[in-house]
Parts: structure tokens; C-alpha cells; sequence
């Protein structure tokens, strides 16, 4: 008998738990026809999209440009390079950066009307972004976009490495699928500890790239 109360005081609880969700959801003030819901499933999608070339963006950048050679094949001053003298580029290469700059024009363009939950209005979710990444973002995408890819601008797109903290991002949703069953500690402490190692990883990635700069740049001198 009380085994019997006690699952009907529970199906009660979740009943009205259902109930003050459902009213929570119909008390939220409808979205605006020109807002996207960064909840939304197509968002979120779109999100992780972004995340994923940015994460390329940011670890193939600093190698293009330690070995320009491997974008840049040839400038079009070198005797030979070319028949009308214009720089001959990596197609391949050169297409995918093209889709990039085009995907990140939309995403800037977008993140003007992304409603969160603390920014609901299209003045505070303007005013947010103008005063955040907007900058980065033009300076690392247009440049490139409209003057074609040149290697001249390339340099520009290393203005994306204010976005390192997407990083690790694909990361900590592997580790919720793969840690379910322990604690949410625990969950914590383990993504944190993941985390730390991948971003030692990208540093040690952007230094070599550094060093090899420098080296590449600096003419060895052998004394006989």
C-alpha cells in the first residue's frame, strides 16, 4: 500500500515538473521572424560547422604560412613560373580557403540576429558582437574574400585565433557521451584535464611554427 502511494506521489511530481515546463515554454515571449534561436537544432548544427573550420583554420594558417611554397607554388616574378606572369597558386587549397571566407561572410552576418538567452534583443545582440569578435572576424575574412585569396593577405586569417577556445570544443562532446556514466565532477575534471593537454598541443604547434619562421627567414652563414 504505501509502495503503491509512494510511485503515485511520484508520477504527481513529474506530472506537475512537466506542467511548469510546459508553462515556462508558453510564457516565453514568441521569436521574432528575423531572430534564430541559438537552442534550435539547425543552429547548433551551423555552430558546430563554424567550430570545426575554425579549428582548420587555426592549425592549418600557421603552417601555410611557415611553408608559403605549399599554397603559394610560384610567385609570377620567377623567370618560368608562368606564361602572363601571375602568381600560380594550389587550387585545391585555394578553393577550400574560398569556401571558408564565404561560410564565415555568412557567419558574420548571421551572428547579428543569433538570439541567446542573455541577449533577446537585436540591439544587445549587434551591440555584443560589434564590440566582440565583429572586428576580428571582418579583418580575417574580407580581405581574403574579395581580393581572391591572395597570398598577400593570407596572414590576416591568423586574426581567427581569438576563437581558440572552440578548441576544444568537439572535444568536450565526445567526453559527455563517452563519460555518461560517471559523475558530473568528474565529467569536469576529465574535460578540463583533456582540454589543457589539446591546448598545449595547439601552443607547441603555433611555437614550431614561430621558430621555423625565424629560421627559414635568418640566412645561415658558415664560417671555413
Amino acid at each position: 500500500m504505501a509502495e503503491s502511494n509512494l510511485k503515485e506521489m511520484m508520477i504527481d511530481d513529474i506530472n506537475e515538473d512537466a506542467d511548469e515546463e510546459n508553462q515556462i515554454i508558453d510564457s516565453q515571449p514568441k521569436l521574432k521572424w528575423y531572430l534564430i534561436d541559438t537552442e534550435r537544432t539547425f543552429c547548433k548544427v551551423w555552430n558546430f560547422v563554424i567550430t570545426m573550420l575554425t579549428i582548420y583554420t587555426l592549425f592549418v594558417s600557421p603552417f601555410i604560412l611557415t611553408f608559403k611554397d605549399v599554397y603559394l607554388i610560384c610567385e609570377g616574378s620567377t623567370p618560368g613560373c608562368s606564361e602572363n606572369g601571375e602568381d600560380v597558386y594550389n587550387t585545391t587549397l585555394q578553393e577550400i580557403e574560398l569556401a571558408i571566407d564565404i561560410i564565415y561572410f555568412i557567419e558574420i552576418i548571421l551572428n547579428f540576429v543569433k538570439r541567446t538567452r542573455a541577449h533577446k534583443e537585436l540591439s544587445q545582440i549587434g551591440y555584443n558582437y560589434l564590440t566582440g569578435f565583429f572586428i576580428f572576424d571582418v579583418v580575417a575574412t574580407l580581405p581574403e574574400l574579395f581580393m581572391g585569396e591572395v597570398m598577400e593577405f593570407y596572414i590576416l586569417k591568423i586574426f581567427r585565433i581569438i576563437h581558440f577556445p572552440k578548441l576544444t570544443y568537439p572535444l568536450n562532446l565526445l567526453l559527455q557521451c563517452v563519460l555518461q556514466k560517471y559523475s558530473k565532477k568528474r565529467q569536469n575534471d576529465l574535460s578540463s584535464f583533456a582540454g589543457l593537454i589539446l591546448y598545449v598541443i595547439y601552443l607547441s604547434h603555433i611555437m614550431a611554427c614561430i621558430w621555423l619562421i625565424i629560421g627559414l627567414r635568418s640566412d645561415c652563414i658558415l664560417e671555413g
